[in-house]
């Protein structure tokens, strides 16, 4: 009899320790607020940079009796809760960084996030996502977790009353991502940024090309579609099916192609050539050999995502009679996606996604057909 008692305290005792031990090690294990289901999403938005932190917006502090402590290890933290809009900043125009408060620039206001940092905020709602850099805090005094600028909630047609979700972007000191914003993500590479490659040019139209200046403009307020009209009622958008603004290209449902040729651009006079007049002929570049590729291109240069097929198609025939490129429109979800081309070369695309940016303020990104 003892020894059956002896061997059952023996067994209670092991069971004891490895529900111990279990304990221990996931209290040790970091949480998986983001987690993978799906293919690899590619966002926009804020560019994701290596940033010191700021001395002075980094510590614990306390405000109307409420005790906020820093977050020390963003790639443990991840959060949802209602999302505010801020057009100006209260009491003056400077953010908590230091820097001059811009609602068009694609920025957020959080009460405990480092400063500067980066996030990759989820409307709830329609699944879009998009890179934002935290540069200030708050919101206080209501039951949002973070403040929008009116660029950013205009991409991710936020309102007031919309729920989303913050998962943290950490950027090494050798640029590399990670964290918990970065799970099933990828963030859109700007390539528009990058010289204009000379053989893709054609010879007196180089003026029309992009000028290494304007990539060091602020990409925050380039919206290639205002959101503030559109409506999204759809309430169960998963981000692996509709990503960004630009809506991030998971596997394509087959769209509509348009039947519109491209446009001829006009053709400049024997005359000098007129300033204006310039960029409409550069399409030439971009137009030849788009009929080939219409059946065999690879990649497709997408500038927008809209709730609405006829804005979709409107917007895309606009683009092409503009630049002289054919275009199409692919439903993915509840939104229609505005592409150009294709093309059957990576390089021909860039061509096109550089003159969006140079000429029409556009950004964009290439994606495979």
């Amino acid at each position: 009899m003892r020894k059956q008692w002896l061997g059952i305290c023996i067994a209670a005792g092991m069971l004891a320790a490895c529900s111990s031990d279990d304990g221990q090690q996931q209290g040790a294990v970091a949480p998986q607020p983001a987690v993978c289901n799906g293919p690899i999403v590619e966002i926009s938005g804020a560019d994701p940079r290596f940033e010191p932190l700021n001395p002075t917006a980094n510590q614990d502090y306390q405000r109307d009796g409420k005790s906020y402590k820093i977050v020390q290890d963003p790639s443990r933290f991840s959060q949802a809760g209602l999302a505010a809009i801020y057009d100006a900043e209260p009491g003056s125009n400077l953010t908590a960084s230091g820097e001059a408060f811009d609602p068009m620039q694609l920025t957020a206001a959080h009460p405990t996030l480092p400063v500067p940092s980066y996030a990759r905020i989820t409307n709830l709602a329609n699944g879009r996502m998009i890179v934002v850099r935290i540069n200030d805090r708050g919101p206080y005094g209501n039951d949002r977790v973070i403040s929008l600028s009116r660029a950013a909630a205009d991409r991710l047609n936020t309102s007031n009353n919309t729920k989303v979700r913050i998962d943290p972007i950490i950027v090494a000191q050798d640029g590399s991502l990670s964290g918990p914003g970065m799970a099933c993500t990828t963030v859109a590479k700007q390539t528009y940024a990058l010289p204009a490659r000379p053989d893709l040019s054609s010879g007196g139209n180089m003026g029309s090309m992009p000028v290494p200046s304007d990539a060091g403009q602020p990409q925050g307020d380039i919206r290639p579609i205002s959101n503030s009209t559109l409506k999204s009622d759809d309430p169960t958008g998963a981000p692996v099916n509709s990503g960004g603004f630009l809506g991030a290209p998971t596997t394509l449902a087959s769209g509509v192609l348009e039947g519109s040729e491209p446009t001829p651009a006009p053709q400049p006079t024997t005359t000098a050539p007129v300033t204006p007049t310039a960029p409409a002929a550069t399409p030439a570049a971009v137009a030849a050999p788009a009929p080939a590729a219409v059946a065999n291109g690879r990649y497709v240069v997408q500038v927008g995502a809209v709730s609405e097929q006829s804005r979709a198609q409107q917007y895309q025939k606009r683009l092409s009679q503009q630049f002289g490129v054919p275009g199409r429109v692919v439903q993915n979800g509840a939104v229609w996606r505005i592409q150009m081309g294709p093309f059957a070369s990576k390089a021909e695309a860039s061509t096109l996604q550089q003159r969006l940016q140079s000429e029409a303020q556009l950004q964009s990104f290439i994606t495979g057909v």
